[in-house]
């Protein structure tokens, strides 16, 4: 009988997003905050008073993470600035492949803050 070691990191692909979302948020000089916590804690309505509190000073955008609906989205954009949704089927939270497929859509260049609502549960 033979042992055979199966060894590798569960989550290496997202791990790999994860870095190449980084060189694009250092490359532009975009400070990302990843905000979690569960259903109902006041992540929104946090987030709407810091961006009311910062938007004359700094850029911002947020990508909104929902399981299904653009409700926060449409919170955020109503404070004057772009606010993305990515709605995840179900999935307890957003990943690095799911945040990387909007980057496309914000101008990094023209940012200093990221702010990601993700749904964690």
């Amino acid at each position: 009988m033979h042992d055979i070691s199966v060894e590798s990191r569960l989550l290496a692909n997202n791990d790999e997003a994860a870095q190449h979302n980084r060189e694009h948020f250092a490359e532009h000089g975009v400070y990302v905050f990843n905000l979690m916590s569960g259903p109902g804690a006041g992540k929104t309505t946090l987030l709407e008073r810091t961006i009311d509190a910062l938007k004359d000073r700094v850029r911002i955008a947020v990508i909104e993470g929902d399981l299904q609906t653009s409700h926060d989205a449409d919170r955020i954009a109503r404070h004057g600035v772009q606010a993305l949704q990515i709605n995840t089927g179900g999935a307890c939270h957003l990943d690095a492949r799911m945040v990387h497929g909007r980057l496309g859509e914000i101008e990094l260049g023209a940012l200093d803050l990221l702010i990601i609502e993700n749904v964690g549960n």
